[in-house]
């Protein structure tokens, strides 16, 4: 796949940007459909997108069509290629199933403080309830799949 990004991926990802910016004095101005709309202009450019329109591609070709000879898509394709190479070279893949293990034991004491806030009444009825007892079920079921998934990769 060329690392350039095609120019429907750069004006989406111009879009999700400008959405994302104007989401915020939407939100402040008050709860209303603008929020919403700007939610998803912002959330479908940016799948769009899908992250190969950085900023240095905006900043190297703009909102412009480029040929596949332009000189500066093949000095991006070679910046992107060694910059690749040398996250390669810096990231590990070996897995450690005790990171799980310790991502389940987090979970657990998140899910048991929720239902000790719902026991000991800090919720007082009501939604605060209803989001403790969403959260840790939530927190709880995923301390199950973390635990889980440590054992099943044990062996690997």
């Amino acid at each position: 796949m060329d690392p350039i990004p095609t120019r429907v991926e750069r004006i989406a990802a111009i879009v999700a940007i400008l959405a994302a910016l104007l989401l915020v004095p939407a939100a402040a101005l008050g709860p209303g459909i603008a929020v919403v709309v700007l939610l998803f202009v912002a959330i479908t450019g940016g799948t769009i997108a899908k992250a190969r329109a950085g900023a240095d591609g905006l900043v190297a070709f703009g909102a412009g069509s480029v040929p596949d000879d332009d000189p500066e898509a093949e000095r991006y394709r070679d910046r992107r290629e060694r910059e690749a190479e040398r996250l390669r070279s810096i990231a590990t893949y070996e897995y450690d199933p005790r990171l799980d293990r310790l991502l389940a034991v987090a979970l657990v004491v998140v899910g048991v403080g929720a239902l000790a806030a719902v026991a000991s009444g800090v919720g007082d009825g009501g939604r605060m309830t209803a989001y403790l007892l969403g959260g840790a079920l939530v927190a709880l079921n995923c301390a199950l799949v973390a635990y889980a998934t440590s054992h099943m990769n044990a062996d690997d």
